[in-house]
Formats: structure tokens, C-alpha cells, sequence
């Protein structure tokens, strides 16, 4: 399948890495899986019989309850093709891929597809956004919760959790939203936050972006107002494709869509509870990643910059604080790290990474990886737009709760794709890169 759909969460004692296709988990001191294999594995599909197609995939850890959440998309196969959101969570802080490390669950969205989940949580909840769409038409963007399980290894039953989904999200001009992205909490609150870009970006673009409030009811049900708050900031378009060497094709940069979210306290800024997030704009050499530190409570800017070249394309970003959140240990938050694709006419497709320590300026950007081969994969010529490659669809970044603690910093992972030979009409050619980062 491609793109990679890569996606990693760093736990106490575990990182895991979800792609499409594959799940790896590796402990914290080696670059080799403890465990691998096919995603289906993971979802509790995985004999030879089971032909569902499992795929946009989404991995966060919960400080709170020590273990690991997912989510990702179960179309299923031919006459069994079916609408369905698997979601689960591991039974402990270090798990396997046998049967009893997690817990697996499944919701239907009859014959709507819920595409593009987007996975993060509060205190109370398991938050999934989607781009729903009937056939090829856009339908609107919901929010599926879920309550968090209790404490505990066993597996509760289905009809023990509380479940819900969102009317259509709106602007608070009323119009669509798309992309609701659930932030992932690192320091525990009652109160969650997912944000959004307009679904529409006119000619002139886009100059807000939009927060959906999470709250826990009486009832003990999630309250959502369908109708978003604004958040200013500098008006946005869609960038440009970017370009490879010695292909024509361009890679994707998508369409300032956000792709992640992680919220934290920071303590550099009154400790307040902070939003962060990233999406690809116009700008630089047609592409630039555009980062933001929010003040949810007062959906105002707490502080904003753009990673940005003349010569590069800048694109599928992911950005994380450095807090620190180990049970009643918790530290750090001021700093964070952001990691980003680069590519040119020349210069074959790199992650690379910067981290901004406080009110300091963000830093250069520093290599991680580079492509070995430029993308020419199936995906690339059965895209709507001819000689366009999907890529990334999106990265990773979480603050590690397990951080060393000398020193005033935390520390980030990422996961981000590269591209690798082997790319055909009929095969893809793609690789990914972990990575962790003290800023």
C-alpha cells in the first residue's frame, strides 16, 4: 500500500511503529522489532482467511492509564466490504502482538467511509476524527468517542463503554470543517481539544482554524458542540507539489490539512494547557510547514513559525513539546521538536528536524535521513492527478514520558517515511525512519 501512513508513540519501555500493512514494537534501547508483523495482527485479524483491508493507521500513548491506544480503517474485501473504525488499546505498558496485549474493538459506519482518522484522547475519552465521505462525495467531518477502559488487563465488553458520534462539524461561520484532529493529552484533563481547517480554502485563503471543545457531561457522555471556535492566524493557501530528481513525478504535499496534535502543560508560558500542531501551506520554494503553539482556553496564538526554504519544498511535518509525564513525576514542556520532509528538483526526499528551547529561536534544521531512490511507485500513476505520488499522508511526534531527567529538556520520537528502490506500475517503494530527539 502506499503512502506509508506512518505513524509511532514512545511508552515507558516501548515505541511502536504503525504503517500501512505492518506493526513493529521495539523496545527503548534497540533498533530491532520485539515483536512484527502484519497490521491485522494487531487488529485480531490475522489468518490466512481474513482478506479485510486494514489500513490509515493512528498509534498514541496514555500517561494516565500506562498503555497504548490505535485506530485505523477496516474496509474489509469484495462482498464483506464494510465501513468500519477498529480501535483498541494494549492490556499493559509493554505489549506483544499475542491475542492477550490488547483489546479490540470495532465500530460501523454503514456506507459511510470514515477516511482519514485522526486519533488522540482526554481524561475520559478515546477521540477519533474523520473525513466521512458517501461514494466519492465529501459528507463532513464527525468525531467518534469513546470512554477510556478502567484500570486493569482484562478486556471489558463492548456494551460496557460509552459511545457517540458528532452531527456534521462546522466553522464558526457555519461552514465544513475537514480534518478534525483529536489532540493526543499528555498531562491529564477533564477538558479536550481537536482542531480543524475550513473545508473550503478560497482563492485569497483560509485565515482561522478552528478548535472543537471536548467536555465530560453528567451522563458521563462526551459533549461536543458541532459549530467550532475560530483561532487568527496569517492567511494559508495549498502548496505546491513538490518535485524529485530524475522523475517527473511530484510528491504530494497535501492541502493544509493538520496532521497531528499533542497538548501538554507548559510551564515556560504560565502553565497553561498548550495545543500544538502543524500543517503544509504555500510558501518558501511552494511548500513550507507552518507550526503553532495554541491557548485553547483562549483560542489565541501563543507563538507560531514557519519551516521554510528558497531551494527546498517543505512538507509533511510533526511537531511535539518535550513534557515529560511518568505518573506523578512531570517535567519539562517549554521546549519542542519538529520534524519535516524536504525535497527538490535535486535533492531526493530527507527527514530532517529543528527544536526551539523556550523563548529561544527555533534551530537549523538537521539531517535524519535521505531517500535512496526517488518515488516512482504504482501510487504515483493511479492518483486523480497524473504523475502525482501519494507521500507520508502524515508523521509522527510524542514526548517521551521515560526521558532522562538531567538536565532541564525532555526528549521527542518521530516517524517519518523516505522512499526506497523498488517502486513499479505495481509496487511500492518506501521505507521509514525512527527517531528520537533531545532539543
Amino acid at each position: 500500500m502506499a503512502p506509508s501512513d506512518s505513524t509511532g508513540a514512545i511508552g515507558t519501555t516501548r515505541y511502536i511503529e504503525l504503517v500501512n500493512s505492518k506493526v513493529a514494537i521495539y523496545s527503548r534501547t534497540s533498533s530491532t522489532p520485539t515483536a512484527s508483523g502484519p497490521l491485522l495482527q494487531l487488529t485480531g485479524c490475522a489468518t490466512s482467511a481474513c482478506t479485510d483491508s486494514v489500513f490509515d493507521v493512528q498509534v498514541i500513548w496514555d500517561p494516565a492509564l500506562n498503555r497504548f491506544f490505535y485506530t485505523t480503517m477496516d474496509t474489509g474485501s469484495g462482498s464483506s466490504r464494510r465501513n468500519l473504525l477498529s480501535f483498541g488499546f494494549s492490556t499493559t505498558a509493554t505489549p506483544t502482538l499475542s491475542a492477550s496485549s490488547w483489546c479490540r474493538y470495532s465500530v460501523g459506519f454503514g456506507s459511510t467511509l470514515p477516511d482519514y482518522p485522526k486519533l488522540g484522547d482526554t481524561k475520559d475519552f478515546m477521540l477519533i476524527g474523520t473525513n466521512d465521505f458517501s461514494g466519492s462525495s465529501f459528507a463532513g467531518s464527525t468525531i467518534f468517542w469513546v470512554s477510556n477502559p478502567p484500570s486493569g488487563s482484562t478486556c471489558p465488553a463492548p456494551s460496557t463503554f460509552k459511545t457517540g458520534i458528532t452531527g456534521t462539524l462546522k466553522n464558526a461561520s457555519g461552514t465544513r470543517a475537514f480534518t478534525p484532529v483529536p489532540a493526543s493529552q499528555t498531562d491529564t484533563s477533564p477538558t479536550g481539544w481537536a482542531v480543524a481547517r475550513p473545508a473550503s480554502i478560497p482563492s485569497g485563503g483560509a485565515a482561522f482554524l478552528t478548535l472543537f471543545k471536548v467536555t465530560k457531561s453528567a451522563t458521563g457522555a462526551a459533549t461536543i458542540p458541532t459549530t467550532g471556535i475560530s483561532v487568527p492566524v496569517t492567511a494559508y493557501k495549498v502548496a505546491a507539489s513538490a518535485p524529485q530528481p530524475g522523475t517527473t513525478f511530484k510528491l504530494d504535499t497535501l492541502d493544509t490539512r493538520p496532521t497531528q496534535a499533542v497538548s501538554a502543560i507548559d510551564p515556560s508560558h504560565g502553565s497553561v494547557t498548550a495545543l500544538w500542531t502543524q500543517h503544509t501551506v504555500f510558501g518558501g520554494a511552494g511548500a513550507q510547514v507552518r507550526w503553532y503553539e495554541i491557548n485553547p482556553a483562549t483560542h489565541s496564538l501563543i507563538q507560531k513559525g514557519t519551516i521554510s526554504s528558497s531551494s527546498l519544498y517543505t512538507f509533511n511535518g510533526a511537531i511535539s513539546l518535550d513534557r515529560r509525564v511518568n505518573g506523578t513525576s512531570k517535567m519539562s514542556g517549554g521546549d519542542m521538536v519538529i520534524n519535516v520532509s524536504q525535497s527538490s528538483a535535486s535533492a531526493l526526499a530527507a527527514v530532517k528536524v529543528a527544536s526551539k528551547i523556550g523563548a529561544n529561536a527555533i534551530s537549523a534544521l538537521t539531517l535524519v535521513a535521505t531517500s535512496a531512490a526517488a518515488d516512482t511507485g504504482f501510487d504515483c500513476m493511479t492518483t486523480s492527478s497524473p504523475n502525482l505520488c501519494r507521500w507520508g499522508d502524515y508523521a509522527a511526534a510524542s514526548p517521551d514520558p521515560a526521558a532522562p531527567t538531567t538536565g532541564t529538556a525532555g526528549q521527542v520520537w518521530g516517524t517519518s517515511m523516505l522512499s526506497a528502490p523498488g517502486g513499479s506500475s505495481s509496487s511500492a517503494g518506501w521505507t521509514t525512519r525512527n527517531f528520537a530527539i533531545k532539543p
